[in-house]
């Protein structure tokens, strides 16, 4: 078993699912970089249960890369596996295991060509960012990457390891994500005029919703994106307690992605408009203690095309890729080119094999991207 496989066998027998702490495997990486003489920097959540790592190797200097990528997973419950989802399998030139692909494949490459770096030879350093919580809407990287962003240290590049099959990716949409939480007033259902139906106020947002979708689809257009208009959607919905009750509470998950140049609080904005200004009125009028609660979980910044043009060709050049490509989900990439750092998506395997029962990558996939790290820090580190 080479250096890569060892240490993607060790980090799938994390179950770092996002509802689950990341310390245990946090420590690991340490002890894994020990040799290294890195700095450790971590940035934790408020409980104290998950923290980012940020592992800077070689000078403190200006310049250099970094390579970035997160340590949750996504549950398992529910999945229909062939053997036990947290313990890594080989079969068929394939690495079978809750993150596989996504993305503790990438994270095994990174560690193993940082693993094998001659010290004496880094003029610039080489940065290993581990982010926790990408999963449930990115909302754990910001502080590591902001401290990052507005540091001396200046990275050249920031490559984001999510699964390309290597190849280099600059645009993908932004978003937003939330919940809404419409409170009605209950009683029996024989009497609906005297009180508040909260499933049927909900179903009217939502059709306001579903109207600003249609308008999404004749809107501005990113051609190089699929689809190549903004979209915004309802995919959760829990409400009512009888069929003969008239429900309290409905709530619904909503989630947005938008074409890069469009922003998700303009479009936040005109659902909580269109919630306060059309549907509480009549709610309030009934009782004062109606209401709608619209409450946003997390917005993810687009992945826009980086200024320097040069950069990016002398980076496409390296990977004898004609054009830089497009990725439909959002990832913590725009969050990096947010605080100011150019910022690219390339990693091993494929979007196709990830999220699965019996996830996988190839092995080949592994080591070409192995490979590929370890010339990055030539380039950019030791020259």
């Amino acid at each position: 078993m080479n250096e890569t496989l060892r240490l993607l066998d060790r980090l799938i027998a994390f179950p770092t699912v996002s509802s689950a702490s990341n310390l245990e495997l946090v420590s690991w990486i340490e002890s894994e970089v020990s040799p290294l003489n890195a700095r450790l920097r971590k940035f934790p959540n408020l409980a104290g249960d998950k923290t980012n790592l940020l592992v800077s190797i070689g000078p403190e200097e200006p310049g250099g890369i970094v390579w970035s990528g997160h340590t949750d997973v996504v549950p398992v419950e529910g999945q229909n596996w062939s053997a036990a989802p947290f313990v890594m399998r080989r079969k068929e030139g394939k690495v079978i295991g809750r993150g596989a692909t996504d993305m503790k494949g990438f994270l095994a490459c990174a560690l193993a060509a940082a693993r094998s770096l001659d010290l004496n030879t880094l003029a610039r350093p080489l940065h290993l960012a581990f982010s926790y919580d990408e999963e449930v809407g990115c909302v754990g990287a910001h502080d590591m990457a902001n401290w990052l962003g507005a540091s001396d240290l200046k990275p050249q590049h920031v490559i984001v390891g999510e699964p390309t099959g290597l190849k280099l990716v600059n645009v993908h949409k932004g978003g937003m994500i939330g919940w809404a939480h419409v409170h009605g007033k209950t009683g029996h259902s024989s009497r609906p005029d005297i009180y508040v139906n909260s499933v049927m106020v909900a179903a009217d947002l939502i059709a306001f919703i579903s109207a600003i979708r249609s308008e999404m689809r004749e809107g501005p257009k990113s051609p190089r994106l699929d689809p190549p208009y903004s979209t915004i959607q309802v995919n959760q919905i829990h409400g009512g307690t009888a069929g003969n009750i008239v429900p309290e509470l409905c709530s619904f998950f909503w989630e947005m992605r938008v074409i890069p140049g469009a922003e998700p609080q303009d479009i936040f904005q005109k659902i909580l408009a269109y919630a306060r200004d059309v549907l509480e009125p009549a709610m309030k009028a009934v009782d004062n203690n109606c209401r709608i609660d619209i409450e946003p979980i997390a917005t993810i910044p687009a992945l826009r095309p980086n200024d320097d043009i040069e950069a990016e060709r002398e980076l496409l050049a390296q990977l004898n890729q004609a054009e830089a490509e497009t990725k439909a989900a959002g990832t913590e990439a725009g969050i990096f080119q947010k605080a100011g750092m150019p910022t690219y998506i390339l990693g091993p395997g494929f979007t196709a094999q990830s999220h699965q029962p019996d996830e996988f990558i190839e092995e080949v996939q592994l080591e070409s991207c192995t490979a590929l790290l370890k010339s990055f820090v030539q380039r950019y580190c030791c020259t």
